[in-house]
């Protein structure tokens, strides 16, 4: 799995956002590559931070914990998460498991 991130401006809001890509599998290998991307961003003023995982072929639960982790972290700090991911993928079915969409933003883009 690879992390890019990347800084971009949305109209009307002043500070810049920043997106979290991540590609390849969501799981207990790469959550610690997720929190620190994260991690970085706590005292840099952004005030939203996507999280896209829509290119994720797999999920697992360490995985998904952390994108729970991720947005208490970043609630803290007075940061707004929203999570992508794609309907019908792995990462879908473990939003549904459990119930993340019902405490976080979400954004779902439909399936390819």
């Amino acid at each position: 799995m690879s992390i890019t991130c990347s800084s971009f401006v949305i109209s009307g809001h002043q500070k810049p956002s920043i997106s979290i890509k991540c590609t390849g599998d969501l799981n207990s290998v790469t959550a610690a590559d997720i929190r620190k991307a994260v991690g970085e961003y706590i005292h840099s003023g952004v005030e939203l931070i996507y999280i896209d995982a829509k290119a994720a072929k797999d999920a697992d639960l360490p995985g998904i914990n952390e994108i729970i982790h991720s947005h208490y972290t970043l609630s803290a700090a007075s940061i707004r998460l929203i999570f992508l991911y794609q309907q019908g993928s792995a990462v879908d079915k473990w939003v549904n498991t459990t119930g993340i969409n019902k405490f976080l933003h979400t954004a779902i883009v439909p399936a390819s």
